[in-house]
């Protein structure tokens, strides 16, 4: 490992180990030394060996097994057998979910509770599953929002395109000033998503100002097209 630069050590330590795991070494799959190894592999403190492994995890390339320490999930271009643990499993029906066009590009994939309901598991589980494909490049985080399908660049979440579509159809004259625009559940089954995406996409065009709650009335539209 050089020491050439002023980075601090534990990030030095953090790019040796990313470049050992792109080499190959220990293979996705694999367990990552443990911090003692760590320890004495590169004559640092513990501390400094457990952020090193912490930035690992942050990007992706770790995910921690209670009991068990570090697996490498690496830049995995495919699938490499059966999944042999539950993220793994969660990780293989999202991957074939997004290589069906069930998840198109851009598109933001369901939150670590929803994730965890749907397959049985912990969110911590989902979580590492979600690890797992973006250290593959299938998915990105974008802050705030969540995790999208591809490129974070293109990301698009159901809530800003219903807002649009809801924006445009005013705009269209298809909603005149002070006319009433459908309740949550019945925009909901119109764009075929949940009464929350409503909730916050009616959110975003009411801090536009583009419609406004009226008691015992509902939403009002408050711009002409």
């Amino acid at each position: 490992m050089s020491q050439s630069n002023d980075q601090p050590a534990y990030l030095r330590i953090a790019d040796d180990l990313r470049a050992r795991i792109q080499a190959g070494d220990p293979p996705p799959g694999g367990m990552l030394d443990s911090d003692a190894v760590l320890v004495r592999t590169y004559g640092v403190a513990r501390g400094t060996a457990r952020q090193a492994v912490a930035e690992l995890e942050r990007l992706g390339l770790v995910v921690s097994e209670m009991g068990r320490g570090r697996r490498v999930v690496g830049n995995v271009p495919g699938e490499s057998g059966p999944p042999s643990t539950r993220y793994e499993t969660v990780a293989a029906a999202l991957r074939q979910d997004i290589a069906s066009g069930k998840l198109a590009q851009g598109s933001q994939l369901p939150r670590e509770a929803t994730l965890a309901e749907q397959h049985g598991v912990s969110k911590g589980t989902a979580r590492q599953a979600l690890q797992m494909l973006a250290a593959e490049g299938r998915i990105a985080a974008v802050h705030g929002k969540g995790w999208f399908v591809g490129d974070a660049q293109g990301a698009l979440t159901r809530t800003d395109e219903v807002a649009d579509s809801i924006r445009k159809a005013i705009l269209a004259g298809e909603f005149p000033k002070e006319s009433r625009i459908p309740g949550e559940s019945a925009l909901a089954e119109q764009y075929g998503v949940a009464r929350v995406t409503i909730r916050r996409a009616v959110a975003l065009l009411e801090a536009e100002g583009i419609i406004k709650s009226r008691r015992g009335v509902g939403r009002i539209v408050t711009q002409s097209s």
